[in-house]
């Protein structure tokens, strides 16, 4: 089991906190703050945000530009997911409460763990502008900021006019056995992808017939392994890929471009849930409110080359050459589990 990591050297101070929260004793209250500034207030008391999630391991520029704004907050994080991160949030649960205070994590399993009552409601404070869409159902979660994926190739093997544009020709048997994917029937991006195109009217049952029988996709066993695949030119597409991988791998000299085809890329909502009886909930939520400040949504792009939800936030770096593609979104939870019953039978 991966251990919590923390961004800042308070190793002993962590530990006492995090002992304390196993031990029974009731957790702080969240203050009814009008401003951030009292917010900030009630926060310092609490010294810590402990968070839960798959991609905390890239978010340590992020949290320590947050610790600059607001000093004396310890965050630590466990990069944790799946069904690693479903057995320790039950076992907390039913131990007493749970040990973090946020879990941050697409909004599929935001979903999932909303519907198990893990989550307490908490509308950001720096959110005001905010659409609607990023918001959960009775401010169960919120989004402040967004993935992409879309495909990338490797440019020794394929030229640009060689590199499909739309999802038709990406299904089309002109690229078979060269595209690499993660298996579509296992819960995750690739799915989710497929389910929102389905859900646009981009795509339907024929086309992941067709995918599947004309482009003979490789399969691998996560969308890292697959666009490693195409890095190294054992195959010349990946299928899934997401925008921030693609532009670290690229940094690193990889002969990869990225393309949203014309006709969708999915914009992948990752998302931040309060848990209920969070043991930090002030320091908890200013976390959340600042990703949402200005300050919060450029550094979520330059660092995790993230698309920030709020007006006007900062693209990042390269993506506007990509233009402004057409946008797919997760279709919810009843529709994505629908889509994924149809790929376990096709795959």
């Amino acid at each position: 089991m991966k251990h919590p990591k923390k961004l800042v050297p308070f190793a002993a101070a962590s530990l006492m906190l995090l002992t304390a929260c196993g031990s029974g004793e009731a957790a702080p209250a969240a203050v009814t703050a009008s401003t951030i500034a009292d917010l900030y207030e009630a926060a310092k008391s609490e010294g810590q945000v402990i968070i839960y999630g798959p991609t905390e391991d890239l978010y340590g520029a992020v949290y320590e530009d947050f610790q600059k704004e607001y000093p004396g907050i310890e965050l630590v994080t466990s990069d944790i997911f799946g069904q690693e991160l479903d057995s320790r949030l039950e076992g907390e649960q039913v131990a007493g409460g749970f040990d973090a205070d946020l879990v941050h994590i697409g909004v599929s399993d935001v979903e999932r763990y909303n519907d198990r009552g893990y989550l307490a409601p908490f509308k950001p404070m720096e959110a005001d502008a905010l659409d609607s869409a990023y918001i959960g159902p009775d401010n169960m979660w919120s989004v402040p900021s967004q993935h992409l994926y879309a495909s990338a190739y490797n440019t020794n093997v394929l030229s640009a006019e060689e590199m499909p544009t739309t999802w038709d020709d990406l299904a089309d048997s002109a690229l078979s056995g060269q595209i690499a994917t993660s298996n579509p029937k296992q819960s995750g991006v690739v799915p989710q992808m497929i389910s929102a195109a389905m859900d646009a009217g981009t795509i339907d049952e024929g086309w992941i017939d067709g995918f599947k029988a004309d482009a003979s996709p490789k399969i691998y066993p996560s969308v890292a392994n697959a666009l490693q695949a195409t890095v190294t030119g054992e195959t010349a597409v990946s299928f899934v890929a997401g925008y921030g991988s693609y532009m670290r791998q690229v940094t690193q000299g990889a002969p990869l471009e990225f393309v949203a085809m014309d006709d969708g890329a999915f914009f992948s909502d990752v998302a931040y849930g309060v848990l209920d009886g969070a043991p930090h909930p002030n320091a908890s939520r200013l976390l959340v409110s600042w990703m949402f400040s200005e300050a919060g949504q450029a550094s979520v792009a330059e660092h995790v080359f993230e698309f920030g939800t709020m007006p006007n936030a900062p693209k990042p770096e390269g993506a506007e050459e990509l233009g402004d593609p057409v946008r797919l979104s997760y279709p919810g939870g009843d529709k994505y589990r629908s889509a994924l019953e149809l790929l376990n039978t096709k795959f």
